[in-house]
């Protein structure tokens, strides 16, 4: 399915009058059912073509920040999502400032210079976040162009729903319109793995997803890495590959790393050699340092609010 088509994906909106509130939710089959019926939403895909051959991609070594998800935060609340790009848009517990820089991105879409610049720089981010799993899929040229094109769309899909439903006059921040745009984001996003699967096959959906799942665990292992690069003896990619999952099956997931344990590190024993056992274990310490840092920051500051209440309610 060329990625240039515009397909019309509807939602039901239903009104909630009662001061008890009658249910909104319905089965997503039934949302669709009824929505091509009576259409109410027109959503715009963002156009991604396809590049002719990519140059091959070689990973790098060195840890590079989890990229943010571009389905914007429709709950208005604070996520967990690294900051910046996109993610923003949804507010960040800023009912505001979510639909204004939706409205100021609608409007530089519209730019078709911006628009190519963005484009471009989505497509760079993909290789980016992907390249060493690219490496190792071994895809042929124009498979690979195919599944990076394919990437940008599924990211796009919360964007072009929330962009769409913004200029159709839909206000995405309402309790009632959130649960469908989040719903047909979903369905748009599922038909783009359908066509990942299409172009691409199973056996690479598989390995996507093994991969979006273990990113805290890579992002450890390139720390790891780092630090035996400076004495010289890197791991290598099989090594790396079986810390990785070892990390997986016994570390701690905190934030976008994952805290070694000493079950990692006596797994890790039958795959290291002595010197890259000992710097896991001088990460090991670093993480357990920072814990204790921020553990005691914490109830310093706690206790300073908890003595200021204290005073304040003895003036009073």
């Amino acid at each position: 399915m060329p990625s240039s088509d515009k397909k019309n994906l509807v939602i039901a909106f239903l009104a909630c009058t009662t001061l008890a509130g009658a249910g909104l939710l319905v089965h997503t089959r039934q949302q669709l059912a009824d929505a091509r019926n009576a259409p109410t939403l027109q959503v715009t895909r963002t156009e991604v073509k396809t590049a002719a051959a990519p140059a091959p991609i070689v990973a790098t070594p060195i840890a590079t920040p989890a990229l943010a998800d571009e389905t914007p935060n429709l709950d208005n609340t604070p996520n967990d999502r690294p900051e910046g790009g996109p993610s923003q848009w949804g507010g960040r517990g800023n009912r505001g400032g979510g639909a204004q820089m939706a409205a100021q991105m609608a409007e530089l879409m519209k730019d078709p210079e911006f628009a190519a610049a963005w484009k471009l720089e989505q497509t760079a981010r993909i290789e980016q976040r992907y390249g060493a799993l690219f490496q190792d899929l071994k895809l042929p040229p124009d498979q690979q162009a195919k599944l990076t094109a394919l990437l940008v769309e599924r990211e796009n899909a919360g964007r072009d729903v929330f962009l769409s439903a913004r200029e159709q006059g839909l206000d995405p921040r309402d309790p009632a319109a959130r649960e469908q745009l989040r719903t047909l984001t979903a369905d748009l996003q599922a038909e783009v793995d359908a066509n990942i699967e299409a172009s691409v096959g199973a056996s690479v959906v598989t390995a996507l997803d093994q991969y979006n799942a273990t990113g805290a665990q890579r992002n450890t292992v390139n720390t790891i890495n780092q630090s035996l690069t400076y004495g010289g003896q890197p791991l290598n990619s099989a090594q790396s590959k079986q810390l990785t999952t070892i990390l997986a099956a016994t570390g701690t997931q905190a934030g976008r790393n994952t805290l070694i344990t000493d079950a990692t590190l006596t797994q890790a024993a039958g795959v290291l050699t002595n010197a890259q056992l000992t710097a896991l274990k001088k990460v090991k310490a670093q993480q357990e340092a920072e814990q204790l840092v921020q553990t005691k920051m914490r109830e310093a500051r706690d206790a300073a609010r908890a003595a200021r209440d204290a005073n304040n309610q003895n003036r009073n």
